[in-house]
């Protein structure tokens, strides 16, 4: 199925401008990490927290939009899960390394 010349140019400005507001997003979510990574929250858990969600959203949308994947096959889904799992089994770890009850104290 051929396309017009002039929907090929909409179909272009379309691409361009989901590309600008990702960028925007971008942006927005870099400057939201450097305002919760400089706001006491009371409890540094919950700064790791937000932080960390914020740049699993930004993960999202580069992975997602800027590279593709998310029209591509099922096994770039299954490499995505896989590494989706691998990381939060990683950071629940460090964390439960990270509880009082789980720290050596030398004397």
């Amino acid at each position: 199925m051929n396309k017009s010349p002039e929907q090929e140019i909409q179909d272009v400005k379309k691409r361009v401008r989901r590309h600008i507001i990702i960028a925007v997003a971008l942006v927005v979510g870099t400057l939201t990490t450097i305002w919760t990574s400089q706001t006491n929250f009371g409890r540094d858990g919950l700064k790791v927290a937000m932080t960390l969600a914020i740049a699993g959203a930004q993960a999202f949308m580069v992975a997602g939009f800027f590279m593709h994947l998310l029209s591509e096959k099922k096994m770039i889904y299954c490499f995505l899960v896989f590494t989706a799992v691998f990381f939060a089994v990683m950071m629940g770890v460090t964390f439960w390394a990270r509880m009082p009850a789980n720290v050596v104290h030398y004397q």
